[in-house]
């Protein structure tokens, strides 16, 4: 990917959720072995505190004995891994976006690829490392006839390119790392998409805490006949829930109908601390981000999504250590240990809690 970047590629990663899927069972006792430091086979409140748990402590605590059992981590672990972001540390197995977490800390990475497999998966990936400040975008995809058999143009993305007499293929691509561009299935659309009148892809500056006003051109095809993009359920009935997203968080949502017919919509946005600001409808669409600065601090949405990269990192290098040529092991350890402090260091910079 460096080589990549060297010759001015836009870069970025296909079937992003293969290898981000998690194993509950596997997580649990990984968390387990990690964490009891006493080695009595459960998880007290001051050892648990020196993780990332999936849920609350005291979610977790099924019997509320004030332990921490593997049975009760893993089912945390299965709960949590469907929620849209949750903080369920993958596999790290698989061919999709494995390093993504170490490129994009070294600014090599510009986009992560979705629409063509597990939604939750790819979404929460995005979301996490878009938290740690990083103005990562995404792309569509399908990967015919890998991923998919189907058809050609089953994920997609769409590009913002203005009024133009033709496609160039590099304003095209442009496009796609600066991220003026949803995400779609090719049935669900967002045709227009502002923050104060800011388009995806560039920034709106607020000197303090404000309101942001939000406005949108959305439509949705009233069938689906050649279903949707892999990754996510065909929708059902006439109605699609759009919802305003800040930071990972949906904040406000509308339901609009799907009736092949264009619908206008507003939001208004609180926005406390510097944050990025989407519309979706899961699983068929995602604008890319407007970011919203305040007071010129860049985005340290949360603690825990730097955790969570800092925990796919060290997985990945337990999945893959063996896996690299040893010439090349002691520079590749260097690399994910040098990610790894700078997300540290980026946890320290989110609020407390976060």
């Amino acid at each position: 990917m460096n080589w990549a970047k060297q010759q001015g590629a836009v870069t970025g990663y296909a079937h992003s959720a293969n290898g981000l899927e998690v194993n509950a069972a596997a997580a649990a006792k990984r968390l387990l072995t990690q964490l009891d430091a006493d080695k009595d086979g459960k998880l007290g409140k001051d050892e648990a505190a020196k993780g990332l748990l999936p849920e609350d402590f005291d979610k977790i605590d099924a019997n509320k004995d004030g332990f921490l059992t593997e049975d009760e981590l893993k089912a945390s672990i299965a709960r949590a891994a469907g929620a849209l972001p949750n903080v369920a540390i993958p596999e790290m197995d698989g061919i999709g976006a494995q390093e993504i977490c170490v490129t994009t800390s070294q600014h090599l990475c510009d986009f992560i690829s979705a629409m063509d497999t597990a939604r939750v998966p790819e979404w929460n990936c995005w979301y996490h490392i878009m938290n740690c400040g990083y103005p990562l975008k995404a792309s569509g995809e399908t990967d015919f006839p890998c991923i998919s058999g189907s058809r050609v143009g089953q994920g997609r993305v769409y590009v913002q390119l203005g009024k133009v007499d033709k496609v160039d293929f590099a304003a095209w691509c442009e496009g796609i790392a600066k991220g003026r561009s949803y995400i779609s299935d090719g049935y669900a659309h967002a045709l227009e998409f502002t923050v104060d009148d800011t388009f995806p892809g560039d920034e709106v500056e607020l000197k303090e805490p404000g309101e942001v006003r939000i406005k949108a051109k959305v439509a949705f095809a009233s069938a689906t006949p050649l279903g949707t993009s892999n990754g996510g359920a065909v929708p059902t009935g006439k109605m699609r829930k759009v919802e305003l997203v800040v930071n990972g968080a949906a904040v406000a949502s509308q339901d609009v109908p799907a009736d092949d017919k264009e619908h206008n919509l507003t939001f208004t946005a609180k926005i406390e601390k510097s944050s990025w600001v989407a519309l979706r409808h899961f699983p068929q669409m995602h604008t890319n981000p407007v970011n919203v600065l305040v007071g010129g601090k860049p985005i340290r949405a949360s603690r825990k999504s730097a955790l969570w990269c800092i925990g796919v990192i060290e997985q990945l290098w337990r999945k893959r250590e063996k896996a690299i040529a040893e010439p090349e092991r002691e520079e590749a350890k260097k690399t994910f240990d040098k990610a790894i402090e700078v997300y540290r260091k980026i946890a320290k910079e989110a609020d407390e809690g976060s």
